[in-house]
């Protein structure tokens, strides 16, 4: 398994996701997330894009181009059962662009 894999495996565990859960917020076939993680297949960017999203992290950290990974730490109850992923995924997003806004507003 190479590093793409390895870090996708490891943010998906790490996040106490299930393979099926990760497959049905990118919409795609729960053995496609096992092919990705086995490096059997790889990512297309709008799977990239999603995924980053999701654990609130960068292109490059997935890719393996860079080890920066601080994800946004808020509470967000999520029935474990079955996860809104796309509402983490908004809420990320969310997040980001109040810090953005933040660092501009500090910039004047």
């Amino acid at each position: 398994m190479s590093k793409i894999g390895e870090k996708l495996k490891k943010l998906r565990e790490d996040n106490n996701y299930t393979q099926q859960q990760i497959a049905n917020y990118l919409k795609v076939d729960q053995g496609q997330i096992s092919k990705i993680e086995n490096e059997e297949r790889s990512l297309n960017l709008d799977l990239l894009d999603k995924i980053s999203m999701l654990y609130d992290c960068s292109h490059e950290y997935i890719l393996d181009e860079s080890n920066d990974y601080s994800p946004n730490k808020f509470a967000f109850r999520l029935n474990n059962n079955n996860p809104n992923l796309e509402a983490v995924s908004k809420m990320n997003q969310i997040i980001n662009n109040l810090k953005f806004l933040r660092k501009l507003d500090n910039e004047e």
